[in-house]
């Protein structure tokens, strides 16, 4: 397959939620054409088995096949860590990256991780607490909470930190729905941070997270730093087309949206949040329309 510098980039997730992914992209290349394809028809991932995951996203990919994507992002972390190396077994013309909750930056970042000191910090009643590891809760979808992936990064990091782990599928419900607002989604966010007031990290392990973090930032405490697996897959495309010189200049580019369930209030969700002066952007229901 021989693929051209207009060739278009493909972005793709159970949701709305991979816009955050979109975003990152479109800051790094802002004449890139994109098609964004939300598989509402399978909404949500993270309920799902790994075996039922890997299947939809082959599907996926092969419709981005088709259509001569030069690259593709998933833009989840559920589908992500479900069988990334079939994946790009199974389409090795086409490169294909992920979006991974990799907290491994912190380590980039600080030596206290990795040092013997005892480091001191404020809780929210004012009392100074000693503590030998620095503390991380990871937030993830049911699915991604209980994959290979992650269990293998948490093995291998835990004598050095102290990691805690919870699924909150719900925050990605109340994304798609618009409700952040709702008394009964931050009621939720509350009871979920309750117990984590002293955490060091917070780790967003779904792109629809990002989404809700001025919502979630409530609930935290406010030295507690936030870390997303976003920028990473953004950059990871954007290097792959610098070394290609596959770079697009277009002076109109668009944005492709496909979503199965696509209607006038998703529309305006989606403009919304798509972060974009530049872009040209249509709505589709299926790849076919395209």
């Amino acid at each position: 397959m021989k693929f051209e510098n207009y060739n278009f980039i493909g972005i793709f997730d159970s949701g709305i939620g991979g816009v955050s992914i979109l975003n990152s992209t479109i800051k790094l290349m802002p004449n890139e054409n994109y098609i964004y394809f939300a598989d509402s028809n399978n909404f949500p991932y993270g309920t799902k088995s790994i075996e039922a995951i890997t299947n939809i996203g082959l599907d996926i990919l092969s419709h981005f096949n088709d259509l001569h994507s030069k690259e593709v992002i998933i833009a989840c972390n559920t589908m992500s860590t479900s069988n990334m190396p079939l994946f790009k077994k199974s389409f090795k013309n086409m490169n294909i990256i992920g979006t991974f909750p990799d907290f491994t930056t912190i380590f980039k970042k600080t030596n206290n991780i990795i040092s013997n000191k005892t480091i001191y910090f404020d809780k929210i009643n004012g009392i100074k607490v000693k503590k030998n590891k620095l503390k991380l809760l990871i937030i993830a979808t049911s699915a991604t909470v209980k994959s290979q992936y992650l269990k293998k990064l948490i093995e291998t990091f835990k004598n050095v930190i102290d990691i805690y782990i919870e699924p909150a599928d719900f925050i990605v419900k109340a994304v798609e729905s618009d409700n952040l607002e709702n008394f009964e989604f931050n009621n939720n966010l509350s009871r979920l941070f309750k117990e984590y007031y002293d955490i060091d990290y917070l780790m967003l392990g779904c792109t629809h997270f990002p989404h809700a973090e001025k919502y979630i930032n409530k609930y935290i405490n406010k030295n507690t730093k936030i870390i997303t697996g976003g920028d990473i897959a953004s950059y990871n495309a954007y290097n792959y087309l610098l070394n290609s010189n596959f770079f697009c200049y277009n002076s109109n580019p668009n944005i492709s949206v496909i979503d199965n369930s696509i209607n006038e209030k998703k529309i305006a969700l989606y403009m919304k949040l798509i972060k974009s002066d530049t872009h040209n952007i249509k709505f589709y229901h299926t790849f076919n329309e395209i």
